[in-house]
């Protein structure tokens, strides 16, 4: 109780009434991004030993999954193109709300936008989701340990988490 006392002592009006509005505004797509929430967690947990919560690589796939899921369950109730913006909108509204280190807002707010872009990309193949998946997966091998905010320009196509480099 203590938590989502401070959780909600956080959120400004403004946050709070665009959050509720927001999310109210497309009732049809919240099943599917509370689902698609739930699934880029135990994803995560299935094939990373690291806590998602973490800063490491484990952080970035689960960001990426995120979009990429809600993008893609939400197909289901409207257009691909629609889909993308809805989960940019809530995903980028979650870091509004819940802001962390500068670090960290910008590296997931990088993560998620790869997220979408590997959907976008993925979606005109047609790919399952089993499909998508397998290949953000694959993407996490290449994925580019960073200790300044300042670098994710240089890999803008890639999975970016926390390295200092030791």
């Amino acid at each position: 109780m203590k938590k989502l006392f401070n959780i909600a002592r956080k959120l400004t009006a403004n946050l709070t009434w665009e959050m509720v509005s927001g999310l109210l505004s497309k009732p049809l797509l919240l099943l599917p991004t509370v689902w698609a929430t739930i699934e880029s967690i135990l994803f995560s947990k299935i094939n990373f030993e690291e806590n998602s919560g973490a800063r490491g690589v484990a952080n970035a796939f689960r960001h990426a999954a995120w979009n990429l899921l809600i993008a893609k369950n939400c197909t289901l109730f409207t257009t691909r193109e629609k889909a993308v913006h809805w989960a940019k909108f809530t995903t980028d509204l979650h870091e509004d709300c819940f802001p962390n280190e500068p670090f960290d807002h910008e590296m997931d707010l990088h993560n998620n936008r790869v997220g979408r872009e590997v959907f976008e990309k993925l979606a005109q193949q047609r790919l399952s989701k089993k499909e998508m998946m397998a290949k953000l997966l694959r993407k996490t091998d290449s994925a580019i340990g960073l200790a300044d905010e300042k670098a994710f320009a240089d890999y803008p196509d890639e999975l970016v988490y926390y390295s200092t480099g030791i």
